[in-house]
């Protein structure tokens, strides 16, 4: 590698907030304010994340009776017999929450146990070390985000029942049970949060696209919530976690030297990912674009009510949702490489990711890296 080649490929491995911070110091000839601040929140996520939160909880008890708007659901129904609650602006508080909330959990189960558990087990490579620690976390995530999904769908009208996402549309979705309201404003944190932790790992070749992605899936959630489509956003973030668990599995598998259980995972995440995101996903968003308006007749505009129902309001998201199945199409190209990658030349290394030697990640996706 010659001197020229060599800090290039340093500053491909840096986060954004790195590079962007490296660019203003250079440009200054020394280290910027903005710089050193950024890497301090960086490097010290625990404890900045644990200070906060522990002001939270400590108002919480001492000061809110318990009731804090971080901590505990606000907006709950009067008299209602079945405990349930509205939306309102005192959610974002709770959102607020739980950003925090895993930046603390991500942070803590990386360093304290994903980390040292891959280097008791022999990996050096402090990349890949950093690496299996990210997709470790995610799997973990995934597996339990989707497995609360569906028990919330279960416990709803609309288990596999896509015309159920419109019946009794508004009354029977703007009075939230307890347990689909938490599991959606605890979704709202983790997508929130993902957009941060995109801002600080490596920047990587499709990093726009992964911006994209983040910041559309947070309009669609925060929208959902407050136009009453809860039960429609449920059925397409169970849809979205169930790939991702086979996704940071295969990348695991690999981290840790097994590459042919590797190639098996990544079969089944390539099937996984077919049905749940182009199968499922699309059958999904033609029910929001036609099947709503057999159920629901015309538009009901009414928003002191709580209905949002309009043909402006369904375009607008058919068109979000449209960008979303874009990139999904995109990623799902760069795996069929990889595919090819395996049956032909018998490499699983990701086309898209870093540009270090090692290669890369072991899918085309980056989705939540």
């Amino acid at each position: 590698m010659t001197m020229v080649e060599q800090p290039k490929q340093q500053q491909q491995q840096q986060s954004y907030f790195e590079a962007k911070a490296e660019k203003q110091a250079l440009a200054k000839g020394n280290k910027t304010a903005v710089s050193m601040a950024c890497n301090w929140v960086v490097d010290n996520q625990i404890k900045w994340s644990a200070v906060l939160l522990a002001i939270i909880h400590g108002h919480n008890q001492l000061v809110a009776g318990g009731n804090s708007a971080f901590v505990s659901l606000q907006h709950k129904i009067p008299g209602d017999p079945q405990g349930r609650y509205y939306r309102g602006y005192l959610d974002i508080y709770y959102v607020l929450h739980y950003v925090l909330v895993f930046t603390l959990v991500r942070a803590t189960i990386m360093q304290h146990v994903l980390m040292p558990f891959i280097h008791w087990y022999g990996v050096r490579s402090t990349r890949k070390i950093t690496r299996f620690a990210e997709q470790g976390w995610l799997t973990i995530f995934y597996i339990v985000s989707n497995s609360a999904g569906l028990y919330v769908m279960s416990k709803s009208p609309h288990w596999m029942n896509t015309r159920n996402y419109w019946a009794d549309y508004p009354e029977g979705h703007r009075q939230m049970t307890y347990l689909m309201k938490s599991y959606y404003l605890v979704q709202m944190g983790f997508w929130f949060q993902q957009i941060f932790v995109l801002l600080i790992e490596e920047k990587r070749k499709d990093f726009f696209a992964m911006c994209t992605h983040h910041i559309v899936t947070c309009t669609l959630l925060g929208m959902s919530l407050y136009m009453n489509f809860t039960r429609v956003g449920n059925a397409i973030l169970c849809c979205m976690d169930m790939a991702d668990i086979f996704l940071s599995g295969t990348k695991c598998l690999r981290y840790m030297g097994y590459e042919k259980p590797a190639e098996a995972s990544f079969v089944f995440f390539l099937f996984s990912w077919i049905y749940t995101r182009h199968y499922l996903f699309i059958k999904i968003i033609m029910s929001i674009k036609f099947e709503s308006k057999t159920v629901l007749g015309g538009d009901r505009w009414d928003p002191a009510n709580g209905s949002y129902y309009t043909r402006p309001v369904i375009a607008c998201f058919t068109i979000l949702l449209g960008i979303l199945q874009l990139l999904l199409l995109y990623w799902l190209m760069l795996m069929f490489r990889i595919v090819y990658r395996i049956v032909v030349l018998r490499n699983l290394d990701d086309s898209r990711s870093d540009s270090e030697g090692e290669g890369a990640d072991g899918d085309a996706k980056q989705k939540e890296e």
